[in-house]
């Protein structure tokens, strides 16, 4: 069992009437240091985000040798680039002579583009796709200077499902030992996954803590009331569940697709499923084999950009598809950034405490033991170890 996959232990006492054990004390939320503690969030990035699998990009924006995608995770340069050889690899987006960007994105969080090969804008030094030194001016008057030995610094890399992950962790286990049993479930809900092509995307700042939009996704307790079009146009609400999955660091999210006159568009064809990939991606398939993703860059203590992707058959945007980008980014999408930014305001009242967290046996919609499972992660990474 996984740290974090059960509710936290509460008290327990008999009920005075019919002797039954009822909860005494019931799990509550992380206090607010978790979301606002500058020295947290850098044991968050140092911890989690440097450790753990990264969305990069997918598949489909890299087709070509010499197709990159420049892009920064907490601060770190980084370049997923197609070599000749066709393989994908990913470096640290810096010159090894005195560290200027190789790619040098202007700030942007992610930037694709095209090359023949890496050349520094400051000195010129010049690489080879695979990451290898290829020239560097003036180079022959340098005693000892061995062009060989000088190359990239490589980031460990893998296409999952037609996505590319990277990890800054040089020792990182295989996304399926880390995700055990989605790659099966996610191509059972949708078997042409790992042949779409990205289709469409966009991102913006939520100004929150990453924890508190990651929490925010694994909850449907406010579906109902926040986010009505989806939970009458996407979703059938009396079905909807999100538990542990797989004995890894995922959460699945389930539902049958709305029967409602409001439903998006027709939905015959596959149910709901997200699956949520500790700390900061989910793959998406609303019903009928539509393919979205959320994934989310920590920008500071209180910021996070998150991006919305879609992706389909040759990376075609159908009028339907436009029709549910649309719809959902002027609905669910917006709901929730007003969402998060407020309760990252109200966090750091005086008055604020964390309250219950309603944790239901019996699963559903109102049930937020996903959040207990998320706390239960993020303690076991920031928490300095007992004394």
């Amino acid at each position: 069992m996984v740290a974090g996959d059960k509710p936290p232990a509460r008290m327990k006492r008999q009920a005075p009437e019919t002797g039954a054990a009822v909860d005494a004390v019931p799990a509550t939320g992380l206090p607010a240091e978790y979301f606002t503690d500058r020295e947290i969030f850098a044991r968050a990035r140092e911890r989690i985000f440097f450790r753990t699998w990264q969305y990069a990009c997918h598949v489909s924006e890299v087709r070509e040798a010499g197709d990159y995608i420049a892009l920064s995770l907490c601060e770190q340069m980084l370049l997923v680039i197609r070599g000749r050889d066709a393989k994908l690899r990913a470096f640290y987006n810096v010159c090894r002579h005195r560290g200027h960007p190789l790619v040098d994105s202007g700030g942007r969080a992610r930037m694709a583009g095209h090359c023949e090969t890496l050349v520094c804008p400051y000195h010129a030094w010049s690489y080879e796709l695979d990451g290898r030194l290829r020239g560097a001016p003036n180079a022959h008057h340098v005693a000892g200077f061995e062009r060989r030995n000088i190359s990239l610094r490589e980031v460990a890399l893998e296409v999952f499902l037609g996505l590319v992950f990277v990890n800054l962790d040089d020792r990182a286990a295989p996304m399926d030992a880390c995700y055990p049993g989605v790659r099966d479930a996610a191509l059972a809900l949708c078997p042409d996954l790992e042949a779409r092509a990205l289709a469409h995307t966009f991102a913006a700042s939520e100004q929150c803590n990453w924890a508190i939009a990651v929490e925010n996704y694994n909850e449907c307790y406010h579906c109902k009331s926040a986010h009505r079009h989806f939970a009458e146009g996407v979703i059938d609400p009396a079905s909807y569940n999100i538990a542990p999955f797989g004995g890894g660091r995922c959460l699945r999210h389930t539902s049958r697709a709305t029967s409602s006159a409001r439903a998006w568009y027709d939905m015959s064809g596959s149910e709901y499923g997200s699956f949520y990939l500790w700390p900061a991606f989910s793959l998406q398939v609303y019903p009928g084999g539509v393919v979205n993703s959320y994934h989310w860059r920590p920008l500071a203590v209180d910021d996070t950009e998150v991006h919305r992707t879609w992706y389909s058959s040759r990376g075609a945007v159908s009028a339907q598809l436009q029709k549910i980008i649309d719809l959902d980014r002027e609905t669910t999408f917006a709901e929730d950034l007003k969402l998060v930014s407020g309760v990252q305001r109200g966090i750091r009242s005086r008055g604020f405490q964390p309250g219950p967290l309603m944790i239901d046996p019996n699963g559903g919609i109102g049930n937020e033991h996903a959040i207990a499972v998320l706390h239960g992660w993020l303690r076991e990474a920031v928490d300095p170890p007992p004394a």
